[in-house]
């Protein structure tokens, strides 16, 4: 019996609870919208619209720069590489050869003036 009476006095509640609410949506005055309503939210989405957009770019351009700095790293990595390899193999051959090595560059025809042992004579046709 005790808890009919918590059920009915919880449902009187309820239905307190509800009319108070549509006696207070019966009393709100109506909603005046104001005529620029839907230009200023078409303008506020096409802003947002525009802000995304401009994120995209950005981080697009973000990755495209890592990409790039990425390769030039690997290629700097590389001729680095190439460069220690290379100079490993000429520290073997002596300094003593590298004279030997550089006066055969300049044995030919075409530099004959910087050896000071050619002969210089006028020739006449």
């Amino acid at each position: 019996m005790k808890q009919e009476n918590m059920m009915k006095q919880h449902n009187d509640n309820i239905e307190a609870e509800i009319s108070k609410t549509i006696g207070l949506l019966d009393e709100m005055q109506p909603l005046k919208v104001d005529h620029f309503f839907r230009a200023r939210l078409m303008q506020r989405i096409e802003q947002e619209e525009t802000q995304q957009q401009r994120r995209k770019n950005l981080a697009w351009r973000v990755d495209y720069k890592l990409a790039v700095m990425s390769l030039l790293f690997v290629i700097n990595l590389g001729s680095a590489l190439v460069s220690m390899h290379q100079s490993t193999e000429q520290s073997t051959t002596s300094i003593s050869k590298a004279p030997e090595n550089q006066s055969d560059d300049y044995a030919t025809q075409e530099f004959a003036y910087y050896d000071q042992t050619a002969s210089y004579e006028d020739q006449a046709p």
